[in-house]
């Protein structure tokens, strides 16, 4: 006989789980990683830089300017094998600011030279906190070329997949689907891609969706979650990481601490801060959050000049640049929050649909109080952009992007979600996170295959990642293949955290008397 057991009562083991999350996301990311050429993703350039003076010893690199733009940053001695020496003709084909996309495909990258002989070169990130270059960069020190900077992007994308992972399996292994896919919802192709590439913004994004899950399960204690202990572990960990990769972590620290505070159960702080674990853990993040903000100080990251992209509106009320970058800028950011530098509109519609239909029925069941927060979270995330475009157009010009608000969002994403979601119907609570888990996996195919079209033949080039003039080292099919295992690897944790299980009954044994009458009739051997 057999039993039909709910979805969430048969959780795969823990340890599996989470490997086959870490796969899902590392795949996806690493075949980024191999796909993209020497500058291929938003700023890597700069990034590589940083990086190598880091592990080199040049963490306080002297002051200079990046020859491009005139923007500030630091000097370092770098090999001229690290990058070719024209790494920006993929987004830059000449020097001038009045195109700003990508004219030729990656081909038209001069070969990097083979010497080891020195070159100074000048960052716009070089007085970045080192912390995060010293974790992904020691590849560099040992292969300063095209190898080690995808043996960089690689120890990056295996990072930020770690953290991924974890958020998704407490979501799993506490038996809540929708958590899950409201996870991905901020998992976007852009974060994929940023966390496959040198570049710190894609594990901020990862380690800030961890945080916000367990300082809201500290809070908020769901009905079945890990120990305290260990939520409170990897809180600490994923808080360190968020105060150090960016000179905003600290602020998206602070969010995440404030918001899951606002939704605290009735009387839950106070036994909170009376745990001496919880007191040792916060005046651990009050040293690095203080180290940090006085890094940005002391190194001068902090100092922002006139550069040539400084933008100078005609009117200069607040009223007005508001009014245009509600007009000119918001949607462009939402856009590159999704599908990063690819020019199509269905992909970030699609995935704001998704989204909606997930995170749209939480919303109708939250209180009002976690509604609120949900919501004020969103606003601050968005509001604080708007606020540093202004600050900065005089002189960075439009300098911010969709990408630096989404540790904010998925704050958002983990309020609605992390609460009980008992009033929907199962149907809709197991069909809703594989609706999100396939149609990620598409976009997420989508968006990898559009950029490669892109470096390989060029922004104007009709979709084929197997085409163009210019390839990665491992091939095209190695990657499409390696990208297809992530999705694939993505539907199935979904669909193993969904799928209801039939589950064999240890069978009854017959009375005496009726074992009696089936022998009596033949139908046993006696």
């Amino acid at each position: 006989m057999f039993r039909t057991v709910p979805a969430w009562k048969r959780i795969p083991h823990g340890g599996r789980i989470w490997l086959l999350a870490f796969a899902a996301f590392g795949l996806l990311a690493v075949a980024w990683s191999l796909a993209m050429p020497a500058d291929g993703t938003t700023d890597e350039r700069q990034h590589v830089e940083r990086a190598y003076g880091a592990v080199t010893g040049q963490l306080l690199a002297p002051q200079g300017v990046d020859p491009l733009v005139h923007r500030p940053g630091g000097a370092f001695e770098v090999p001229k094998s690290l990058l070719p020496p024209n790494a920006l003709c993929v987004y830059f084909p000449n020097n001038h600011q009045d195109r700003s996309w990508v004219a030729r495909p990656a081909s038209c990258q001069h070969p990097a030279p083979a010497t080891h002989a020195k070159v100074r070169v000048v960052s716009w990130v070089g007085r970045y906190n080192p912390l995060y270059y010293l974790a992904v960069g020691s590849p560099l020190r040992f292969w300063p070329d095209m190898t080690g900077i995808v043996l960089s992007r690689v120890l990056a994308a295996l990072l930020s997949a770690a953290f991924a992972a974890t958020a998704a399996s407490i979501a799993i292994r506490s038996r809540r689907p929708l958590l899950l896919a409201a996870l991905l919802t901020v998992l976007t192709p852009t974060t994929i891609a940023l966390s496959s590439t040198v570049n710190p913004n894609g594990i901020e994004i990862t380690a800030a969706a961890l945080l916000w899950v367990c300082l809201v399960d500290l809070t908020r204690p769901p009905r079945l979650t890990l120990s305290d202990q260990l939520l409170l572990s990897l809180a600490a960990v994923s808080g360190a990481v968020v105060l150090t990769v960016r000179a905003m972590g600290p602020f998206w620290f602070a969010l995440a601490v404030v918001g899951a505070a606002a939704v605290a159960e009735p009387g839950r702080i106070r036994p909170l801060l009376r745990w001496r674990a919880v007191r040792l853990v916060g005046a651990a993040w009050a040293v690095i959050g203080l180290l940090a903000v006085a890094w940005n100080v002391v190194s001068g990251n902090n100092k922002v000049t006139h550069t040539l992209i400084a933008e100078h509106p005609a009117g200069h009320r607040f009223s007005t640049l508001l009014r245009v970058i509600t007009v000119d800028r918001v949607g462009g950011w939402f856009a590159e929050a999704f599908a990063l530098d690819v020019p199509a509109s269905w992909t970030p519609m699609l995935w704001a649909a998704l989204s909606a239909a997930v995170l749209v029925p939480l919303a109708l069941l939250r209180t009002r109080r976690v509604l609120l927060a949900a919501l004020a979270v969103a606003a601050i995330s968005l509001g604080v952009t708007v606020v540093l475009e202004i600050k900065f157009l005089g002189t960075l010009g439009w300098s911010q992007y969709g990408r630096y608000f989404l540790p904010g969002l998925a704050g958002t994403a983990v309020l609605l979600a992390a609460g009980p979601a008992d009033e929907l119907p199962p149907t809709l609570r197991r069909r809703l996170p594989r609706l999100f888990a396939l149609g990620a996996a598409g976009c997420q195919l989508w968006v990898l295959t559009a950029e490669m079209t892109r470096v390989q033949a060029g922004p104007a080039a009709p979709l084929n990642p197997l085409a163009g003039s210019w390839h990665p080292a491992v091939g095209s099919p190695a990657v499409l293949v390696i990208a297809a295992l992530g999705a694939a690897a993505l539907i199935a944790v979904v669909w193993a955290a969904t799928e209801p299980a039939t589950v064999a009954r240890r069978p009854v044994p017959a009375p005496y008397h009726t074992a009696e009458r089936q022998v009596a009739a033949g139908a046993l051997n006696p």
